[in-house]
């Protein structure tokens, strides 16, 4: 890329990119990933890093606007790290989801695949889980690319009982992290690293039942949330799906995709607090629960205790050290952004199962995988399920069946 960092250009974007960028190319010279642009708008971008075939360019005036282009509902937005797209409107971010995950398939998964799109949910206010940092005096999100901290007084994303802590935190939680989870209607925190300080139970009382801090915890220390008719209970430590109530249609879409269950024996591999080996549970003969991170794991043990399910059989073992036993008739898998290790990708073909579900959040790591295992299974649904609107994050899942 023979462009100067810091050198004006007047481009036409052509397509979306995963990470909330649009693509321009420069006669000569490469491509641009431009922030802050739509697909098929005019626009004077500024250069900024460059790399050897491309550079990333951020918007500086918009000449011919989309007609998908929006008014962001957020005052920081373009400036905290947290959002991506509030300048397009929700239907058009959809498609722009779904023609991300399109590309990725056709690029590293060598599929032409036209993928659906799963039922859209609310735009805003629908995070039930939110991550924030500090400074010992405000609380905020990091600006993009930077560790700068953006002070918020609300996040729209957000449902209002995190809204309604975050000025609890305002001077009293040390620089760091502070994690809150809700049920919709209550909020409870985990400040890492941090002691017990009774000031937090004073000023919190209000807005907040519970806190965990790394000694000891101040009320309340999970939140329970409804899952197909059952109790899903999970602490700000452990991982769960912000978005619950697309969450709640996803797990609805993998159960009726992977069919008539009675009798046969699931493996859920990533478990996790037992998002889908919960649900599944009452339609299978057998679920076998594996989650490696400790944390994750008591949630997903208290959760079979509490939900009474003697057919789950949770293991505490990190997916490339498990060892399964016996025959499996369906595979679910929801790993992190690296998608499969090879360990992991060679442990699912051995186990050799009819049906596998593929929840992925990374499209480029949900394509090589499916891709890898295109010998032995053939790709027989995709969707894109929007967990996460105004952000660039693309949630998939991938229905494979035995060839």
């Amino acid at each position: 890329m023979r462009l100067p960092a810091g050198e004006l250009l007047q481009v036409t974007t052509v397509s979306p990119v995963y990470g909330g960028y649009a693509l321009a190319r420069v006669p000569g010279t490469g491509v641009l990933f431009v922030r802050g642009a739509l697909p098929g708008e005019e626009v004077r971008v500024r250069v900024g890093e460059r790399k050897r075939d491309y550079a990333f360019a951020e918007t500086v005036e918009v000449l011919s606007p989309s007609p998908h282009r929006a008014e962001p509902p957020c005052e920081v937005f373009g400036e905290c790290g947290g959002c991506q797209l509030q300048h397009a409107g929700y239907p058009y971010q959809l498609e722009m989801k779904r023609d991300i995950l399109q590309e990725a398939f056709r690029r590293i998964g060598r599929m032409d695949v036209a993928p659906g799109i799963g039922p859209a949910g609310e735009p805003l206010g629908y995070r039930y889980r939110g991550q924030f940092k500090t400074d010992g005096e405000e609380i905020g999100f990091f600006a993009a690319r930077s560790r700068r901290l953006v002070p918020v007084s609300k996040c729209p994303l957000m449902v209002d009982a995190i809204n309604r802590a975050l000025p609890s935190f305002r001077g009293l939680a040390p620089a760091g992290e502070v994690h809150l989870a809700s049920d919709g209607a209550r909020a409870v925190a985990w400040l890492p690293g941090v002691r017990f300080d009774p000031r937090f139970a004073t000023r919190a009382g209000e807005a907040l039942h519970g806190i965990a801090f790394e000694d000891r915890a101040w009320g309340e220390e999970t939140v329970t949330l409804p899952l197909d008719g059952l109790s899903y209970a999970v602490s700000p430590r452990s991982f769960f799906q912000a978005n619950w109530r697309m969450n709640l249609a996803l797990v609805g879409h993998l159960g009726s995709l992977l069919g008539e269950l009675a009798g046969e024996r699931v493996l859920d591999l990533y478990a996790g607090a037992g998002n889908f080996a919960l649900p599944l549970a009452r339609r299978c003969g057998e679920v076998v629960a594996v989650e490696g991170e400790p944390r994750a794991f008591e949630d997903l043990r208290r959760n079979v205790r509490g939900n009474a399910l003697p057919n789950v059989r949770a293991v505490a073992s990190r997916v490339e050290a498990y060892r399964p036993s016996g025959r499996f008739d369906a595979v679910v898998l929801d790993p992190p952004r690296s998608g499969l290790s090879p360990k992991a990708l060679s442990l699912v073909r051995g186990i050799a199962a009819g049906r596998i579900a593929y929840v992925s959040c990374n499209p480029t790591t949900l394509a090589r995988d499916v891709r890898a295992l295109s010998d032995r299974y053939g790709l027989a649904s995709l969707a894109m399920h929007d967990f996460f609107p105004n952000t660039h994050h693309v949630e998939a899942l991938a229905v494979l069946t035995a060839r």
